[in-house]
């Protein structure tokens, strides 16, 4: 099964400096990218491991907030030979 994706989502951002209300209007959201492997998705969150091994045992995990998610994308790799 691929399971391989490309999310799309904002995180959080701190703007350490003092601003108007009008500059605070333009402030943004800061907008990732992760690639990694899709290992489970509920309610509240998308769960990707950037590598796994041939036991199916996962690591170096990222949990995204499915609010957060802006797209997923699954993605398909072509022939290395």
């Amino acid at each position: 099964m691929n399971n391989r994706v490309l999310v799309r989502w904002h995180d959080a951002r701190l703007f350490p400096d003092t601003y108007s209300a009008d500059e605070v209007r333009n402030l943004e959201m800061s907008e990732f990218e992760t690639v990694g492997y899709l290992v489970s998705r509920d309610s509240k969150t998308t769960k990707l491991a950037s590598e796994h091994d041939i036991e199916g045992r996962h690591r170096n995990i990222i949990l995204i907030p499915n609010g957060s998610i802006i797209s997923i994308r699954r993605l398909f790799l072509g022939s290395f030979m």
